[in-house]
Formats: C-alpha cells, sequence, structure tokens
C-alpha cells in the first residue's frame, strides 16, 4: 500500500483529504504542522502534499528542504495552496506538481495517482 504524508493546516481540509485518500487506498499520515526532515525521512512516503501556509511555517520551505536533501529528493511533492502565486512557488521549491484550492476531487485523484504511480 502506498503511503502519503498529507501536511495541512486546515483540520477540515486535513480530514477531508485524508478521506478521500484512504477511499481511494493509500495510508495516510495526516499533519497540522511543519514535519521535520528527520522524519520524513524515516516514514519515506510514497508522496508529500504540502498546504503552503501552515501555522508554523511555509510548505515551500518544507519543499525545498525535501527536494535539495540527496536522501529524500526522489520523493514526490505536491504544493497545495490557495495562493495565487503557487504555479510560481512551486517552480521555485522543486515541486514536482502543485494543485490549487479549491479543487476539483477528480482532478486532485487524478494527480496524486499520477505522483504516486508514475
Amino acid at each position: 500500500m502506498k503511503t502519503i504524508l498529507v501536511i495541512e493546516n486546515d483540520i477540515d481540509t486535513l480530514e477531508m483529504v485524508g478521506l478521500l485518500l484512504a477511499d481511494s487506498g493509500f495510508e495516510v499520515i495526516q499533519s497540522v504542522n511543519k514535519t521535520p526532515i528527520r522524519d520524513i525521512m524515516l516514514l519515506n512516503p510514497d508522496l508529500v502534499i504540502i498546504d503552503y501556509l501552515l501555522g508554523d511555517g511555509y510548505g515551500d520551505e518544507l519543499c525545498s528542504e525535501i527536494k535539495y536533501n540527496p536522501l529524500t529528493a526522489q520523493i514526490p511533492v505536491i504544493l497545495f495552496s490557495a495562493s495565487h502565486h503557487l504555479e510560481v512557488l512551486a517552480k521555485k521549491c522543486g515541486a514536482d506538481a502543485y494543485i490549487a484550492k479549491p479543487f476539483d476531487i477528480s482532478y486532485f485523484e487524478e494527480k496524486v495517482k499520477e505522483m504516486v504511480c508514475h
């Protein structure tokens, strides 16, 4: 079973995304805070979905840490946000993809499967 780490500070969105992914057959690990890179190394998820605006930092900073660390660089990252500059932010931090909020559920599922099953 593929594991997806979802880091999202909005509890309702986190729960909804978690249920959506679990219904699609993924094991979901959820966090409302920026997950330390050492924890991500231990979890070794198949995909990380990070909200841009977190309660304790910014998702693009964590994405950069993941993508520029040789031990985690292979993990696909989706930056997830309502930010108007999401495409630019995603490109700057090395994200493999981005999904703008509000999002279409079918598109979300398709993008996640594309990232995990590449």
